[in-house]
């Protein structure tokens, strides 16, 4: 998967140090979509993904933190989103999100996703991992 990284050159180049890693932890180094980061301090939740499949690519949309854990973190977190994404096991809907076939309304309690479960449980081993490499 080939990626591009646009932020502050501290935050943008602790990210690019961990990508590597991660893209071949979460299997997606085969993937021929493009992944475009965004690092903005602007946002405020703390990272968000789409899939933009109508120009082969994942967006990922993060808040640099002078935390740099917290940031490898939430780059594991909506990794896991991109993989959830390349797998098919998560679609976006109209009304909502399908997991696994299933479907999940707009109004499903975010930690009651099965979605955000998962990425939740992997974040902090895949962010570990990437950093001892």
């Amino acid at each position: 998967m080939e990626f591009y990284v646009e932020g502050r050159p501290r935050a943008r180049e602790f990210v690019e140090s961990l990508l590597p890693s991660m893209l071949e932890q979460l299997k997606l180094t085969r993937s021929r979509k493009f992944l475009h980061i965004i690092l903005d301090p602007s946002i405020e939740e703390l990272g968000s993904t789409l899939p933009l499949n109508g120009l082969d690519m994942y967006l990922v949309v993060l808040k640099p933190t002078r935390d740099l854990m917290s940031l490898g973190a939430t780059l594991a977190h909506e990794l896991t989103h991109v993989a959830q994404f390349a797998k098919g096991t998560l679609q976006v809907t109209p009304r909502g999100k399908r997991w696994k076939g299933k479907f999940y309304g707009l109004k499903t309690p975010y930690l009651e996703q099965p979605w955000e479960v998962q990425a939740f449980s992997k974040q902090e081993i895949v962010m570990r991992r990437a950093i001892e490499v």
